[in-house]
């Protein structure tokens, strides 16, 4: 388990172990949490507990568990029967799981020539395991091939 300090919490020099909650990683479920909450926001303008099940293909109560985890976060707020808000760190951690989606199925629909409903099923697994480093040589060699 990975535990992050925070200098200063309550004296100088005095050290205060986060919340594991927030030191650890988000696991790939809840990145695409908020990758499907960024998408509907985009297309509805408001995200409901309903179409974010509908966007996942999971049901009303998984996605209900999933926004108490991530409101724990600080990552989005949800009032019980209301919409659903990315707040600025999730709205950024989730542009940053789109961006990791988008530049591997470019890479595998454009380079590698898998088929588009393949090539989307694929990414969904891959954006959460491929280091930052290793995903700007797919996002690279994509590019310089369309040149």
């Amino acid at each position: 388990m990975k535990v992050l300090a925070r200098e200063g919490a309550h004296m100088p020099g005095e050290v205060q172990a986060l919340p594991p909650s927030q030191a650890e990683p988000l696991s790939a479920s809840l990145e695409d949490y908020l990758e499907a909450i960024l998408q509907v926001e985009r297309s509805s303008r408001v995200a409901r507990v309903s179409e974010i099940a509908d966007q996942l293909g999971v049901s009303r109560p998984s996605v209900t568990g999933a926004l108490k985890l991530l409101a724990g976060r600080g990552l989005v707020t949800h009032a019980r029967y209301g919409h659903v808000t990315l707040t600025e760190e999730g709205f950024r951690i989730a542009l940053e799981v789109e961006r990791r989606h988008l530049a591997i199925k470019d890479f595998l629909t454009g380079v590698l020539g898998i088929p588009e409903e393949r090539a989307e099923s694929t990414a969904c697994k891959l954006e959460h395991v491929l280091e930052p480093d290793t995903l700007a040589y797919f996002v690279s060699y994509a590019k310089g091939r369309r040149r």
